[in-house]
């Protein structure tokens, strides 16, 4: 019986074994296996090459996280404000367009285009 020897993924505690037309695999990762592969035949181990991240990275890492810049954008009837959020990553806006359609609102636009025009 073979073994494998498959690297803890950081996120994930669990695994797969996946039966493709391409294959079996163990995922995640794709890390490619024999058919008829078994869970006991699969090792997890500690990856020699994780990063090792100390208090004080983690917690600069969290507070870069956590800044969330608001801004006000004038609605196009120009009666009410709406508020765009970026948290570094993502963009939402309170207006009602925002919940019913894809994508980013016009207020979302405005902004990205005001700060890239700044720039």
């Amino acid at each position: 019986m073979k073994t494998y020897k498959i690297p803890r993924h950081p996120v994930f505690r669990d695994f797969a074994i996946i039966n493709t037309i391409s294959g079996t695999y163990v995922c995640p990762g794709w890390h490619p296996v024999e058919p008829g592969t078994t869970r006991e035949q699969i090792l997890i181990v500690e990856p020699k090459d994780a990063p090792v991240i100390n208090k004080s990275v983690k917690k600069l890492i969290t507070n870069q996280v956590k800044q969330t810049k608001t801004f006000k954008v004038l609605s196009s009837n120009g009666k009410s404000y709406y508020n765009v959020q970026f948290d570094g990553r993502d963009w939402s806006c309170d207006c009602p367009a925002s919940n019913f359609f894809r994508g980013p609102c016009k207020h979302i636009k405005a902004k990205k285009e005001e700060l890239i025009i700044s720039k």
